[in-house]
Parts: C-alpha cells; structure tokens; sequence
C-alpha cells in the first residue's frame, strides 16, 4: 500500500513516497523468508533442544529461550505496573519537539515515568545512571560531533559508555543514535538527507533480536537527518533503508541506536513541520505530502512502536 502516488525513483528523493506496510505480526517467529514453514519461535526449523533435551537458548536475543518469545505478553498488565513502579527512565530531550512521543506513552501505560532533563536549556547531564534503570537519548538539531558548540554532548557521550559499562539500557532516537555511535567509536558526518516517510528493512539476524522479533521484515518509518552514523565497533546492523545503510544497531545486550523516529505520533509531526515549514520547501522537500503520509503511516507503526518499546522497558532491571 502507498502513502501516495510515484515511482521508484521519486522514492529516493526527500518527502516523496513510501510504502505502508499492513503491521500484522505473522503466526510464524520470522516473516524474513526462508523460514515460512519453520516452526514458531525456531525460524531456522532445527531443533531448540539439546541431545539431552534440555532447551538450548540463542546467544544473540539474550536470556529468552526459543519458544517463550511472547511471554511478556502473558503477563498481566497490573502485575507488570508493580514491577516497574520503582523503576524510572532517563530522557535526554534536545530540543522542544522532539520529546518522548509514542515511547512516553508506552513507559506511561505501564506505570514506567520519565524523567526529562533538558541540557540544551542548560540543566546538567549527570555523571551516573546510578538513580536510573535506563536512559534513552531523544532527537534534535544539533549534530553528534559539534561537541565544541554543545559541551553537554560530551558529558551524554560519558553516561552512554557508563551504560555500557554497567550493563544498563541505553535507547538512541536518531540524533540520540548518532550521539551512541560516536560514543562508541564510531563517526558520525552529514550523509544524505532523508526527511519523510522512507522504508525500513530489517536484517535477517533481527529474528533473533530480543526488541525486533516477530517484526515485519519491512516497515515505513518517519526519518528527519542529515547526518549518518558508522556501526560501532562491536555492534551489529540490524535495518538499513534505501538511503542510509545504518539504520537501526545494537550494541551489546541493551544499548540500541536507531536512526528513525519510531517515537513519532501524528501530533508531534505536525508542530515538527509546521516549525520548519519554510526551511522544508527551500530545500525542496514537500512539507504538505510529509504531512499526508504521517495521516496514513503513523497509524499503521504504532503497533510496532508499542512493541519495541514495551519489550525495551522489560530489560530494565
């Protein structure tokens, strides 16, 4: 299903069409091909049982075993609120429209609150996690590697190696993806801009991935960059898009950098259009169809929101 009209081509251009995939998780563990007759929970069709018959769990999606991959959904939500009423999350927002979104409203369904801090008004980036269980680093104008321009990048570099170096979750929205990178030694630079509604496919090896699961293997998401980011050393790839190779990774256990807008809602485009309005038809972007593609592709990723999301805050710990 298209946003709108045009061919390939025009696809590749800033604000010009997409496709909207239909977001109905498949019956099957994987729709990445190849494994359509594969049992549940097992895309690779070997068995998950060792000689012993003891059940044998994936290194790659961490301490959940094959064939439980949808227990977070058995447990019940007053149960899951207890769990995590202790529990808050750090949200580095770098700019007025780029706030929490859809992440927010998942966090809050759950009894999970964020604290926001605002570095780029002049409050301060702690040193330490340690009166968090995660941090997640919002989206923005600025650039990852304008460090001298903006001092309080620095100090967010520290606290996502202190994450890591804990084991804490770390989750990067665009600009905050870039920021994880170069924490991570990785470089981030101006790329090719990509503003608008733009296909993302996941990698074969997000079957295995504990966040990207079950996740259709192709998916339309809100992108607004100009800068790209290396894959840090370490990490693995998980999604690409036809204009930026590195679109989705993840480093260690916990720590994921995406530079797509997954936390996109319909209201938060519309104030971030009608802010850079001007700016968007200068440069040749159609503000106007931006906005009548998120009418009709922001409805069908919220499901996939919600799931990322809620399965990021149960490796909070």
């Amino acid at each position: 299903m298209r946003c709108s009209g045009g061919d390939s081509e025009t696809a590749k251009k800033i604000g010009r069409p997409s496709y909207c995939a239909k977001y109905v998780v498949p019956s099957e563990f994987c729709n990445h091909g190849g494994h359509a007759n594969s049992p549940a929970g097992n895309p690779s069709g070997r068995s998950s049982r060792g000689a012993d018959g003891t059940q044998i769990s994936d290194p790659l999606r961490g301490d959940l075993p094959p064939g439980d991959e949808f227990a977070s959904k058995r447990v019940r939500p007053a149960v899951r609120q207890h769990r995590m009423r202790n529990k808050r999350v750090l949200f580095i927002q770098h700019s007025d429209v780029d706030r929490p979104g859809l992440l927010g409203e998942t966090l809050d369904g759950i009894g999970l609150p964020l604290d926001v801090i605002r570095p780029d008004l002049g409050q301060e980036v702690p040193a330490s996690l340690d009166a968090f269980a995660g941090l997640v680093l919002g989206g923005g104008p600025q650039g990852a590697y304008e460090q001298e321009k903006y001092p309080y990048l620095l100090s967010e570099c520290a606290l996502v190696r202190h994450a890591a170096s804990v084991g804490k979750p770390v989750l990067g929205l665009c600009l905050g993806a870039q920021i994880m990178a170069s924490a991570l030694g990785a470089r981030v630079r101006p790329g090719e801009p990509e503003v608008g509604f733009f296909e993302v496919s996941l990698e074969p090896i997000s079957c295995y991935d504990p966040l990207w699961r079950g996740i259709p293997a192709k998916f339309v998401a809100t992108h607004w960059h100009g800068d790209v980011f290396d894959i840090p050393p370490g990490g693995m790839r998980l999604a690409s898009s036809a204009l930026t190779p590195n679109q989705l990774f993840r480093y260690g256990h916990a720590l994921y950098g995406l530079q797509f807008h997954l936390e996109m809602t319909p209201g938060l485009l519309e104030e971030a259009v009608a802010r850079a309005y001007g700016i968007l038809i200068e440069s040749g972007v159609d503000a106007d169809l931006i906005w009548q593609q998120g009418q009709e592709c922001l409805p069908m990723l919220r499901e996939t929101a919600s799931t990322v999301f809620t399965r990021w805050s149960e490796m909070l710990c």
